[in-house]
């Protein structure tokens, strides 16, 4: 039924092995730009890489649709001027993602690098290593299938995400990784290409392609998630229905089973165009109309974004079970979202190190008690010193670390330096000196005169007080709200302000000026365990705030009046949210829906192969990690399973008995409710948990008479001292078991 003739077979077998002749790893590490992208107008008989990838292989896999932005770099049709914005950067021949460099040829020569890291993973058979590169996931999958060996086929020709992820959830009953899905796919089978078409490509795109009912009822359940955001429940079916019917009786087919944009805006004018189609929407009241214009919503939304957008999300957060190394993959997020491209985990640290003291990397953790006070703004008491020898409490509205950070990113960062070079030279003139501490610098052509005495306030007063007389608090950060606003709106002691900022303007200080939209440099926040705070309580108003279609500068942008402070507030488009989340204290499922809506999850999974090239040999950590998984797996979920990170750092049998004393065995206590014999079965019975000989008790005679009485094995944690732990046997024995043993000894 979906086998491929001979002459079909043929021509694909043809076409596979020209592209590996023709684009030979040699001749990839040599590639140019022009040779990587090129145009039909400048170029009538193209033959570049893109070029083979996207049109002369369609054929064997299509990756047809969505911006060219997804080869990381392209050559453009349009020369005309545009600007560049939100990670993309342009000049008259070429457009790319700002993430591989400032020019086109530093982000080609990255792209290149990228690519042969791709074909040579490729030809090792290393699905793992292409899954963690970092491009569009269509793409690289596309180029790792050409590169493979046309005898031994490990990569399926499917590409699509969408596709991918109905055959994980139907065949496979759980989400699965792009590799993963491969991997079970093809299995240890050998197959050349046409036979994995015929076998496995072709049956799964009958069953599960964009044309199937699996695809289009997955299609339909996120666009009914989609309207739970926008709509009340009565009305969202009705509009699943109208799309239903409108591609029934006006279209060749169902408008869920498109995923070109191109395909889906041609159906769209051709519905507007459709006298009939006009007439019966008409009688429905619009209905036809309202259902189009939010599904159209919805298209933009999932399919219309770039495969490379999805590496930069604004908003994501990082799951997976304890030990998985998500803390640490927030340092090549934020980087990655930065531009910053850098193998070295040292120099990554540094960089990050130094964005974190320039303030453009902000760190915070969520706990119980965390509140919308400290992370948007609140009122807090501050002891108000100014009034002679009383200290009097005093209530100021401050901001949170959200909000301050939301601030910087609208901030012109050329006007803000050369304000606080301004303030930090007054500084020095103001300053208080110990040997004459009734010193003050006289501002000229006032009649004040200032005194700096530290922090982040000035003391002023009138020149004809007496020496005696008070001064006066002037905050610096009032000064530099004036200088951004002009207004002196809720600003404490203006008329200091003011004065004080005349100085500055007089030394050479320029006009505050608004920063270019397209000139933002990013800002990010990390949230570690953003699962243990009350998101909607820490977040309040700003869950709506944070969707990319509400940021400043946005569409629909939206701001909103602060309950504590009245300030209109809107989230700006160079911010970025990277949060993290340990499955074992909480599931996806349980996090509130809004915030499940407004984020992208990137689950990360404990990783048996980062632990093969270790230099602690004796007892074989991935075989170790993998048993344990297995059987928590099986006793529990995978989202309590225990992750590589714990192992990274062995290096010798100390290293790995402290990581199960301080590590692993209370982590199996807490997923099991000190259950002995579980945690005794999923360490293979290796000695670490001991078995307790029930002796005779005095204490339990009453009890041995009832007739409710059964006499229950008791287990307990073998003490740390015990000889037990400092044996390789007992760490081996978890993944060794008595059968393993025993084919050994027949083997030999």
């Amino acid at each position: 039924m979906w086998n491929l003739d001979k002459k079909e077979s043929q021509e694909l077998v043809d076409n596979f092995l020209q592209f590996q002749e023709v684009w030979t790893l040699d001749r990839v590490q040599e590639m140019t730009l022009k040779e990587y992208t090129s145009v039909l107008k400048e170029n009538p008989n193209r033959d570049d890489f893109t070029f083979w990838i996207e049109n002369k292989l369609g054929n064997i896999g299509s990756i047809w649709g969505g911006s060219s932005f997804k080869f990381g770099i392209y050559r453009r049709n349009d020369e005309g001027e545009k600007k560049s914005s939100k990670g993309r950067l342009y000049n008259q021949n070429y457009a790319w993602l700002s993430k591989y460099g400032n020019n086109q040829d530093e982000a080609f020569e990255n792209v290149k690098k990228i690519i042969v890291k791709i074909i040579q993973a490729s030809k090792n058979n290393d699905l793992e290593a292409i899954e963690k590169i970092n491009f569009g996931d269509a793409v690289k999958w596309k180029i790792a299938f050409h590169y493979q060996d046309i005898k031994n086929i490990k990569i399926v020709n499917i590409f699509s995400k969408d596709v991918l992820n109905v055959i994980s959830k139907n065949k496979f009953k759980q989400k699965l990784k792009t590799c993963e899905i491969y991997r079970k796919l093809i299995e240890d089978e050998n197959l050349s290409l046409i036979d994995m078409i015929n076998k496995i490509a072709n049956p799964l795109w009958f069953e599960y392609g964009e044309n199937s009912e699996n695809y289009i009822r997955e299609i339909k359940e996120l666009f009914f998630n989609f309207l739970k955001s926008e709509l009340h429940d009565e009305v969202i079916k009705e509009y699943i229905d109208a799309i239903d019917n409108i591609s029934k009786k006006f279209l060749d087919k169902s408008l869920y089973s498109y995923s070109d944009n191109n395909e889906f805006y041609r159906n769209k004018h051709k519905l507007d165009k459709d006298k009939n189609f006009l007439s019966e929407n008409l009688k429905n009241g619009n209905m036809y109309f309202n259902a189009l214009k939010y599904y159209e919503k919805f298209f933009k939304v999932h399919f219309g974004k770039d495969i490379q957008d999805e590496n930069i999300s604004l908003n994501q957060i990082l799951y997976g079970p304890p030990g998985t190394g998500k803390t640490y993959h927030t340092i090549d997020k934020a980087l990655e979202i930065l531009g910053e491209n850098l193998g070295n985990r040292i120099d990554k640290k540094a960089k990050f190190d130094e964005y974190v003291k320039n303030g453009q990397i902000v760190f915070t953790t969520f706990h119980q008690s965390y509140g919308y006070e400290e992370f948007v703004e609140g009122i807090k008491p501050v002891i108000n010193e100014d009034n002679g020898n009383s200290k009097e409490l005093e209530y100021e509205i401050r901001d949170g670390i959200f909000k301050e950070l939301c601030k910087k990113a609208l901030e012109n960062e050329d006007n803000i330096k050369d304000f606080n070079v301004y303030i930090n030279k007054l500084k020095e003139k103001a300053k208080e000196e110990d040997d004459n501490p009734e010193k003050y610098f006289k501002l000229p052509n006032t009649k004040y005169s200032i005194q700096y005495r530290g922090g982040k306030t000035f003391r002023i007063k009138f020149d004809d007080m007496s020496k005696n007389h008070k001064d006066y608090p002037v905050n610096i950060d009032n000064i530099m709200k004036l200088y951004k606003t002009s207004s002196v709106n809720e600003i404490y002691n203006s008329a200091y302000v003011k004065a004080i900022l005349n100085y500055l303007k007089s030394q050479g200080l320029k006009d505050y000026q608004d920063k270019p939209k397209e000139t933002n440099l990013p800002y990010i926040i990390i949230i570690d365990e953003i699962n243990r705070g009350n998101v909607s309580k820490i977040f309040g108003e700003l869950i709506t705030l944070i969707e990319p279609s509400k940021r400043i500068g946005a569409e629909e942008e939206l701001r909103v009046t602060l309950p504590y402070s009245g300030e209109k507030f809107g989230v700006p488009e160079n911010i970025y949210i990277i949060g993290t989340m340990n499955t074992a204290d909480r599931s996806i499922t349980s996090l509130d829906t809004a915030l499940r809506r407004r984020f992208e999850f990137v689950e990360m999974m404990p990783d048996p192969k980062e632990l093969e090239n270790l230099e602690y040999k004796d007892v074989d950590l991935s075989k170790l990690l993998t048993a344990i998984n297995t059987r928590i797996e099986c006793l529990l979920d995978r989202e309590k399973t225990i992750g590589h990170a714990f192992f990274i750092g062995v290096k010798n049998l100390e290293n790995l008995k402290s990581v199960f004393q301080n590590k692993i065995i209370p982590l199996l206590q807490e997923y099991f409710y000190d259950d002995y014999a579980l945690i005794n079965a999923v360490l293979n019975n290796n000695g670490m948990v001991k078995k307790v000989e029930n002796k005779e008790n005095d204490y339990l005679n009453s009890i041995k008479k009832l007739e409710t009485y059964n006499e229950k094995t008791i287990y307990n944690i073998n003490p740390f001292d015990n000889e037990i732990w400092d044996k390789i046997e007992t760490y081996q024995k978890i993944y060794i078991d008595n059968k393993t043993e025993e084919n050994n000894k027949n083997n030999d």
